[in-house]
């Protein structure tokens, strides 16, 4: 499954940079005997309804011409949503202002802080608590960032 899954990422990410997109993640499930695959794409602004119809389009001609898969299956493709945590680094770069909750590693222990993403310089992230004490961790130590909602 990881070596299909591999050469599926392969044929996805060309393509997404044709459209001006990059791929967060990729999944592969089996739903009511259909494989199903979802493709999480992005852009640095944004990507929308009508960018992931169109990506779904010529994945899925591309899909077919390659005779990618042997049987039945779905193809969705959509933006990475909210209830996702953020994945790569240039997904923070557009998200400045919004709360975060975020695990990170700090020598042998996980660690947990709620607040609002401040800043990004390099690989450095910058977060602003509660109580206005800005925080600083490198990407390479966050497990998981998800999005804190007001709701």
């Amino acid at each position: 499954m990881a070596e299909f899954r591999q050469k599926l990422k392969e044929l996805v990410e060309p393509l997404l940079e044709r459209h001006g997109a990059y791929l967060v993640d990729l999944a592969l499930r089996h739903e009511r005997g259909t494989r199903l695959v979802e493709v999480f794409a992005d852009t640095d602004k944004g990507i929308t309804i009508e960018e992931c119809a169109e990506i779904s389009r010529d994945l899925g001609r591309q899909l077919e011409t390659q005779q990618v898969f042997d049987r039945a299956y779905r193809l969705e493709v959509s933006s990475p949503g909210l209830d996702k945590p953020l994945r790569l680094l240039r997904q923070y770069r557009k998200n400045i202002g919004r709360r975060y909750r975020v695990d990170y590693a700090s020598g042998q222990e996980r660690k947990r802080l709620i607040a609002k993403l401040d800043a990004v310089s390099g690989t450095a992230l910058t977060f602003v608590l509660d109580s206005g004490d800005a925080v600083t961790l490198d990407f390479s130590i966050v497990i998981e960032a998800k999005e804190e909602l007001p709701w």
